[in-house]
């Protein structure tokens, strides 16, 4: 084997140090899900809106889906050069090839068999979208298996899946195969100065509760074209800096216990394909609950691979007592993470700036934010000021945060009105435009909730 093959394929196995959690005991028809049961929906004593969401605290929980979390898709690119180890990967563009020893769960639930039996006993449940290292392919009478490899937190966990239950390329899940390979959109959300020249105004929110965000209130399409509008009044008033919309998805949702409930992949890349199609930047928040930082990292940081995504994680909610206490990270944990992106983002050769965002809105959300350091290029940190109510209070918070001018990049939360029903929280007037571009230090991120 040449050097610079050998190289190659050392550089492909980088991709299984990603984390990828997600496995429970559960087991399911022999059928391997392909005709998945309805998800359950948690049922909270207080309240549940019209779509059976429970409603998270200020806006609280949406209905529960997979007890494993789905972490999606890989990243591609990697400029592998056939050789006869490497001979029966097919390429579909010079950049991008398929890879022998990675695959990719094509159903909505899939169960990893201890043996080759559709029967047999399950060692957990992966989802779709879930990338999974190809140890051995075996035909066994009429079905074709793969023995995989998965991590589950700190564990890794082998065993047998169908083969049809799985694709080798995930630019299947794509409406389009060429979708992502404009150049010049790809150009614009990779470009180094997007953040410095530019303002970013964010909606908010689950598509499956209307409660917990604007995003949950319309469809995709009509949420981009109030989107823009929003972007414009900001645009008047923004001076030299332009204006990018972007949509703030909640990926991972707290349950009592610090499960996570996790939104469905087919639903998510229908936001993430439509915003990059209107030149739409799109944020992914994972809550975290019970499970470490950076295993909750690891779930979201395939999605990289999309030039219009960007990443946060929610301290108030990483907790197992959600809406009785406030999580929290350390200042060590979120410069782990910062760290932890970056290297993925320079190993996987993802272009541009990637913001990380974090809320806080009281002191113990991060206690000792003065450790933090912002030296991870290319990973912006975005320190985001969020809290509800009268706009005297919300001035107040910011101020608070700007305090830690260690982290310069600050961003700015703001609640729409939907209910008077008892925990759901609004802004209360909601500030205008102008306002908040005039708060000190002037927010580089506005979400509106």
């Amino acid at each position: 084997m040449s050097k610079k093959a050998l190289l190659n394929m050392l550089a492909l196995l980088l991709v299984f140090t990603i984390s990828l959690v997600g496995c429970s005991n559960e087991t399911s028809s022999p059928e391997e899900d392909s005709n998945p049961k309805d998800q359950e929906v948690l049922e909270d004593k207080d309240k549940t809106n019209e779509n059976g969401v429970d409603e998270q605290g200020e806006l609280k929980e949406e209905e529960k889906t997979e007890e494993i979390e789905e972490d999606k898709v890989e990243k591609t690119e990697e400029k592998a050069e056939e050789t006869e180890e490497t001979s029966e990967v097919k390429e579909n563009k010079a950049d991008n090839k398929v890879r022998e020893n990675v695959a990719y769960v094509s159903v909505d639930r899939l169960n990893i068999r201890a043996y080759r039996e559709a029967q047999g006993t399950s060692l957990g449940i992966i989802t779709k979208g879930k990338q999974v290292k190809v140890l051995e392919e075996v035909k066994d009478g009429e079905e074709d298996w793969f023995k995989i490899q998965v991590r589950n937190g700190d564990n890794t966990i082998e065993g047998w899946v169908l083969t049809k239950f799985t694709v080798r390329d995930s630019r299947e899940f794509l409406s389009d195969l060429n979708l992502f390979e404009d150049e010049e959109m790809n150009e614009f959300f990779t470009s180094p100065t997007l953040f410095d020249d530019n303002t970013v105004v964010a909606y908010y929110g689950h598509p499956n509760s209307r409660l917990m965000g604007i995003v949950g209130r319309h469809s995709v399409e009509e949420l981009i074209s109030l989107l823009e509008k929003t972007s414009e009044k900001y645009d008047s008033v923004n001076g030299d800096k332009g204006v990018i919309p972007a949509i703030y998805l909640i990926y991972g949702t707290v349950q009592p216990g610090g499960e996570i409930g996790i939104l469905n992949f087919d639903q998510m890349m229908s936001y993430i394909e439509e915003a990059y199609k209107n030149g739409v930047l799109v944020y992914l928040d994972h809550q975290m609950g019970k499970y470490h930082p950076i295993d909750a990292l690891n779930e979201i940081l395939p999605f990289l691979r999309y030039p219009n995504v960007h990443l946060a994680l929610d301290p108030e909610w990483r907790t197992n007592n959600p809406m009785r206490e406030i999580g929290h990270l350390t200042g060590d944990e979120i410069n782990q993470i910062q760290e932890t992106m970056r290297e993925y983002m320079i190993s996987n050769e993802i272009p541009g700036i990637r913001q990380f965002v974090f809320h806080q809105f009281v002191e113990k959300m991060v206690p000792d934010i003065e450790v933090i350091s912002v030296d991870y290029d290319p990973v912006l940190l975005v320190h985001n000021t969020s809290g509800w109510g009268p706009p005297s209070g919300k001035i107040a918070t910011h101020a608070t945060n700007s305090k830690a001018t260690n982290i310069p990049y600050k961003g700015f939360k703001l609640w729409y009105y939907y209910s008077d029903i008892p925990g759901v929280h609004y802004d209360d007037p909601l500030m205008t435009p102008e306002e908040v571009m005039n708060l000190n230090p002037k927010p580089g991120l506005v979400i509106y909730q």
